[in-house]
């Protein structure tokens, strides 16, 4: 097969943009980055990475600001996590104690910024505060080990309670969980939602006046119903009376939302705005509900092509990019259930189709991203092992596969986005590596074997290293290897890769990668 795939350079000019990330993790600081590297005229400015905290210790936000002031001249847009302006970060919006006029002084340094320099493109970010159905303290308030599940039935059935009206065996539910749940738990919990609610509320007036230019609300880990759902009702009524749906997008997502905004900011500076023609591989794929999400993923798509600044066209021949979306055929699965696969992901989903027209597309000369997410929190080995079948790896624009849908939708569509136009292929296939090894390797398949084989063998666990930390890196390095060397047979050929493994929050869920790709040839 002959490729005709061409890279062009846009016709832009160079542009600085200051980046404030949700948090430390390198989905947040090192991803966007990664992005702005296709293109040579655009620069990203990145606080270090000790003056964002880490994990549930907030970070300083004095010293955050000073360095915002003494980097922000020159600078054409200003990319905010409200989250880390305003309460140190994403964990410690959830675990903070301070009043509602503390957080507000802190947002109100925004309107001072602009002041200062009313030129300045503010593109911000502030998600709606999750609700998680399960026990677990890892991310939340102490007591959510223990009552995490309650809490959030609690507020499911009072949601239901005011939109529908609950049954009767529900209503008993109700009932027996507002006599189990400590009072002062619920209410520490609800107290705080309240007041990050108000944070969002305000946030949206600064949009009126005119302060902040676009603001992104994505939602993390939301349900129909439930206490994210109830805070949604009231942001999407006030965005509404505003008159502010241009200026506001409310969507699923949460750690991609950096990476969407540069998307956006560099479409709008360079006048872009990239026409994407999508190809599923089934024809349930739009009607699919993500696990971890609470609408079909047709809808959250076109929230995200329009987050990034991107349009949806009918037809390839008119589109910029194609836009390849592997999901599901109906049920979706955790990618460690992967091989073992619900009967539909084959009877209501033809694979090898959707694989065939991506190379004929690549043929035809059209660009094609990849958002893989036929499974949550991992790719699918055999979508990356036909794709190497084929041998069009070294020709796909874009790549991803990790943690939920909509992380992985805006993610692939900021670096199709950002990077369409780029001569660096270099810079291309590095990032498409980088997915494929924590993405798919990593997330697929290395971490629950490492989990399950390796781990309890040296007295260590999922959130527990027992100070082997550098014995797991060094596992999870050669298992990574081992995984790359027996599935790619046709790709990747003129690059040689080595990485160096980190774990940003001393857990299995996510790594970080310090990558090198060289040119062998």
């Amino acid at each position: 097969m002959k490729h005709k795939q061409h890279f062009g350079f846009a016709q832009c000019q160079p542009t600085t943009v200051l980046y404030v990330p949700l948090d430390e993790r390198p989905c947040n600081f090192f991803y966007p980055q990664a992005i702005a590297k296709l293109q040579n005229n655009l620069a990203l400015v990145v606080p270090p990475r000790d003056l964002l905290g880490r994990k549930k210790q907030p970070a300083d936000r004095d010293r955050l600001w000073n360095w915002i002031e003494e980097n922000i001249a020159g600078c054409q847009g200003g990319i905010l996590s409200l989250e880390m302006l305003v309460y140190g970060g994403l964990l410690p919006s959830r675990l903070h104690r301070d009043s509602l006029e503390v957080l507000s002084d802190r947002l109100s340094r925004i309107a001072k910024l602009k002041e200062k320099q009313p030129d300045l493109q503010i593109l911000a970010s502030n998600l709606i505060m999750r609700s998680p159905t399960y026990n677990s303290s890892e991310e939340e308030p102490d007591y959510y080990e223990e009552f995490g599940a309650a809490i959030f039935r609690w507020g499911w059935l009072q949601n239901k309670q005011e939109r529908e009206g609950l049954t009767n065996a529900e209503i008993e539910e109700w009932q027996n969980l507002d006599r189990e749940l400590p009072v002062e738990y619920l209410q520490d919990y609800r107290q705080r939602r309240d007041c990050n609610l108000q944070i969002n509320k305000q946030a949206i007036a600064l949009v009126a006046k005119g302060v902040i230019d676009f603001l992104s609300i994505p939602q993390d880990d939301c349900a129909v119903y439930g206490f994210t759902a109830r805070d949604r009702q009231e942001i999407v009524k006030e965005i509404a009376v505003k008159r502010l749906q241009r200026q506001i997008h409310l969507y699923p997502g949460a750690d991609e939302v950096g990476c969407t905004l540069l998307a956006r900011f560099y479409s709008q500076f360079c006048n872009l705005r990239r026409k994407i023609y999508l190809l599923y591989s089934s024809v349930f794929s739009e009607q699919i509900v993500p696990l971890y999400e609470d609408r079909p993923l047709g809808e959250s798509l076109k929230a995200h092509v329009l987050a990034a600044g991107g349009c949806l066209v009918s037809s390839p021949e008119e589109a910029h990019f194609i836009l390849a979306v592997n999901t599901p055929g109906r049920v979706m699965q955790e990618a460690w259930d992967n091989p073992i696969k619900d009967l539909t992901y084959t009877t209501h989903r033809n694979l090898l189709f959707f694989v065939d027209r991506i190379a004929t597309f690549i043929d035809e000369g059209k660009p094609v991203a990849i958002a893989d997410i036929a499974f949550t929190n991992g790719g699918e080995t055999e979508l990356v092992r036909l794709l190497d079948d084929y041998t069009i790896w070294d020709e796909i624009l874009a790549y991803g596969g990790w943690n939920t849908c909509c992380n992985t939708l805006g993610t692939v569509l900021s670096t199709a986005i950002v990077g369409l136009e780029s001569g660096d292929r270099h810079a291309i296939v590095t990032n498409i590596i980088y997915r494929l090894l924590e993405d798919w390797a990593y997330q697929a398949i290395v971490r629950m074997d490492v989990v399950k084989e390796y781990l309890p063998a040296i007295g260590a666990s999922y959130y527990d290293f027992n100070g082997k930390e550098k014995d797991i890196h060094a596992e999870m390095k050669r298992r990574i290897r081992a995984v790359w060397e027996q599935t790619f047979h046709h790709s990747f050929l003129q690059w040689e890769w080595a990485i160096e493994i980190f774990s940003p929050w001393q857990r299995m869920f996510e790594i970080g990668l310090d990558l090198k790709v060289s040119d062998r040839s």
